[in-house]
């Protein structure tokens, strides 16, 4: 289970350290650390852990177990308290939170490690499918699901990954924005009904169904807006939580099969129709947007922020999607996108797709994405996803690949040399590998090294 990411919250600053450092040692990656309540939620939202070890006692204010409720309500991330003693009250107030466990203060090692993976495998077994709890059956899949969340102010802080990819914004454009926004332009109201609707939910509890793409033969999604109550029943903001249907477009098991290919090559790769609407973005592509400020991916158009790269762009997809509409599936194009940085650019190459469709059909244009700045580094999302490696075992062999010494990628990882060596004895176990330099001609070479080749028509 080592190199799972921890979120620790413990209002004492030297406890929190001493905790960081062994944590670290058993090869766990600690996200950050949070003093307080508010700041636990923040952090959780923001950073998505794979644990919390929370301290029950905060000081003043929020206790832990009110933040740990809070957390859950909104994110499936399994949370271990942390306390020197609960007396009866508090501990049933904890475990309505659904905990993944306690350890009590003092504790050895061998505690925090028991309490670690006896929860993450917990996780696991929900993540196969095989828990029998309905409650933890229904918040992962709300987990799963397109949800956006606002606070009791109205103002959106969380956002899914379904829910980036539905409404085509990424996380940081609608974290801190007014929900009524997102309500309007999603739904087609007005401020004032949106305003109303909101204050509806938070103030007065609620529900609210929205209908979305309602044009559409008049057929469309019924989503819902429900309000967020803490344990006391005071509001602490609102859900909407989008339909299933409109999760994702996949319609066959054929479409998934694909889509789980191009995600785990390790170049960046968009499907786009004519006016730049983008059907697929894969996992090295998504990486590229957030890196690059040459490109940008909004309300799911693709665009470069160049009026002039812009207008290139769509000339570039334009001629690609003609080819793709006479049969053409050769003589792809190249240009680069500069951003305002010397060294942050994209090299895209635009490649049609011929699928035998009529000449008066929408065509699909494959884009291949390489960034320069990035230094075409193999993901190491793409190695845990082809070897079944940890987080922290494939930015172990990132680093290698990309040229650093042992010692310097254990520095790097904040991790002892002696951990590094015991993840790279799992990598050589799990990739049937035992030295170093074959394993980074391996990956070089390999699967995972991967270049697409392209005929520029020179």
């Amino acid at each position: 289970m080592a190199g799972e990411q921890i979120l620790v919250v413990e209002d004492q600053r030297a406890v929190a350290g001493a905790l960081q450092m062994r944590l670290r040692g058993l090869g766990y990656a600690v996200l950050g650390v949070a003093k307080d309540g508010l700041e636990a939620i923040q952090k959780a939202t923001e950073l998505h852990p794979d644990l919390i070890l929370m301290d029950i006692k905060l000081g003043d204010g929020m206790d832990g177990i009110e933040a740990a409720h809070q957390i859950r309500s909104q994110l499936d991330i399994p949370v271990v308290y942390v306390s020197a003693y609960v007396d009866q009250k508090l501990l049933e107030r904890a475990r309505q939170t659904h905990p993944a466990g306690f350890i009590n203060k003092p504790f050895t090692t061998k505690d925090l490690l028991t309490a670690i993976d006896l929860a993450l495998f917990q996780r696991k077994d929900r993540d196969l499918g095989l828990t029998l709890d309905p409650s933890t059956t229904e918040r992962r899949n709300e987990n799963k699901d397109a949800v956006v969340t606002a606070d009791v102010e109205g103002r959106v802080n969380f956002v899914s990954k379904s829910a980036e990819i539905l409404l085509g914004w990424r996380r940081k454009q609608l974290v801190g924005s007014p929900l009524f926004e997102v309500l309007a332009d999603v739904y087609s109201l007005d401020h004032d009904a949106a305003i109303a609707i909101v204050q509806k939910v938070i103030t007065l509890g609620n529900e609210e169904q929205l209908l979305r793409n309602k044009e559409n033969q008049g057929v469309g999604e019924l989503d819902l807006l429900t309000p967020l109550r803490d344990m006391q029943g005071q509001s602490f903001g609102a859900a909407l939580k989008f339909s299933s249907l409109a999760a994702g477009n996949v319609s066959s098991g054929q479409t998934k099969a694909l889509a789980a290919a191009i995600d785990a090559l390790p170049v960046g790769i968009a499907i786009v129709s004519e006016d730049m609407t983008v059907e697929h973005l894969n996992v090295y592509a998504k990486e590229i947007l957030k890196h690059n400020r040459g490109l940008d991916f909004t309300n799911n158009r693709l665009s470069a922020r160049d009026r002039q790269l812009d207008e290139k762009l769509r000339k570039l997809v334009s001629a690609a999607a003609a080819k793709a509409r006479e049969g053409i599936e050769d003589g792809s194009d190249a240009m680069f996108i500069k951003a305002p940085m010397i060294r942050d650019q994209v090299e895209v190459i635009a490649t049609p797709v011929a699928s035998g469709r009529r000449s008066d059909e929408a065509a699909c244009v494959i884009l291949y994405l390489f960034d320069a700045s990035l230094g075409r580094q193999v993901s190491h999302d793409v190695l845990t996803r082809l070897y079944g490696l940890t987080q922290t075992e494939g930015k172990l062999v990132q680093l290698l690949v990309g040229g650093l010494t042992l010692d310097d990628a254990a520095t790097r990882l904040e991790i002892s040399v002696n951990t590094a060596r015991t993840h790279l004895k799992h990598v050589f176990h799990k990739t049937g590998i035992n030295r170093q330099a074959e394993l980074v001609h391996r990956i070089e070479t390999g699967p995972a090294g991967l270049l697409v080749s392209f005929n520029d028509g020179h």
